[in-house]
């Protein structure tokens, strides 16, 4: 095996980062999931790339999910009516376990919601904490570089 260019490194480390994935970011550079194994791991930045970019990620989908939810919340609600209506009046087509498997969906879904909120909410109290720490260090001069 030829031994790989930095440039090649780096597109390994960027298609990890996009994809989350050993092996598809390896099939994608022609290398074993392995060796994108140790270079993910042999470099200290991924590490920050990735959680910046879950953090992207995550804020992109509750955007989304915020733009959307009185659109979600008229599904919802037509389903859940249509599940009852099913429920009150079975008929030879009804079967019980697609309704409560439609309704699981549905509440694992909002469920997930929820979480992700959550996590929001608690990456923004934690970015807070630092900014709340890095302040109170500068004022206790910790942060200050020593003078030769």
């Amino acid at each position: 095996m030829s031994k790989l260019t930095d440039i090649q490194k780096k597109k390994i480390i960027a298609d990890y980062i996009e994809t989350q994935n050993y092996t598809e970011a390896g099939k994608m550079n022609n290398v074993a999931d392995n060796t994108v194994r140790a270079i993910v791991n042999g470099n200290e930045e991924v590490s920050k790339k990735l959680e910046r970019k879950k953090e992207e990620n995550t804020q992109d989908i509750l955007q989304y999910m915020d733009s959307i939810s009185e659109k979600q919340k008229r599904i919802i609600d037509l389903s859940l009516d249509a599940l009852e209506k099913k429920l009150e009046n079975p008929d030879m087509f009804t079967n019980v376990k697609d309704i409560a498997t439609v309704y699981g969906v549905i509440f694992d879904k909002a469920l997930k919601y929820k979480e992700m909120k959550i996590r929001q909410q608690e990456l923004k109290n934690t970015r807070r904490d630092i900014e709340d720490l890095t302040t109170l260090a500068d004022m206790l001069g910790f942060n200050k570089k020593e003078e030769k």
